[in-house]
């Protein structure tokens, strides 16, 4: 597995653990007022990272599944992160 590859996996697990502690401290009133901005910017920002890395990688199945889960992860979770960051910085 090369480089890329490693960092793509890695930006991946990034945006994952991200969205599991947004999970977890949501309820939060501290953690909606001072965190909540950050925390979506880098579950947004992760996948498309990590499919830019493992699309430059080493050709070969670490590469499919580098691409095939940071996709996943940004169809399933960015997409609603961005939704919810559009209405925070535009109003409701």
């Amino acid at each position: 597995m090369g480089k890329f590859n490693t960092f793509s996996y890695l930006f991946l697990f990034l945006a994952v653990i991200t969205q599991i502690s947004d999970f977890i401290f949501s309820s939060s009133e501290f953690y909606y007022n001072h965190y909540l901005n950050f925390t979506l910017l880098i579950v947004i920002v992760s996948p498309i990272i990590g499919i830019i890395l493992g699309s430059f990688g080493k050709i070969g199945d670490y590469k499919l599944i580098a691409i095939v889960l940071n996709v996943g992860f940004f169809i399933s979770f960015s997409l609603l992160a961005l939704l919810n960051l559009w209405i925070i910085t535009f109003g409701k």
